[in-house]
């Protein structure tokens, strides 16, 4: 008998983004929550575990080389928020 994969549910409440431009704000968020769904919803990422929750999550200071998209900083947030989930 197969075990059932392990469900995750990620509910991102708000996001805060600073020193961004407005426009910039709808393409960071889409790279960020399609990263969070390809690095937690891979089969071969998850780890079991215990079940847990987390009230709030900071994902610390990110460093890019100018200019970067905002699809790369969206893709490296969600990439550091899976990270931290993870540990």
């Amino acid at each position: 008998m197969t075990q059932p994969r392990p469900r995750v549910n990620v509910t991102i409440d708000r996001l805060v983004l600073r020193g961004f431009a407005p426009e910039q704000r709808d393409a960071i968020a889409a790279a960020l929550t399609q990263e969070l769904s390809a690095q937690l919803g891979d089969p071969a990422t998850q780890q079991p575990g215990p079940s847990r929750a987390l009230a709030s999550l900071r994902a610390g200071a990110m460093n890019f080389a100018s200019p970067a998209t905002p699809q790369a900083i969206g893709a490296e947030a969600g990439r550091m928020l899976a990270r931290s989930i993870r540990s």
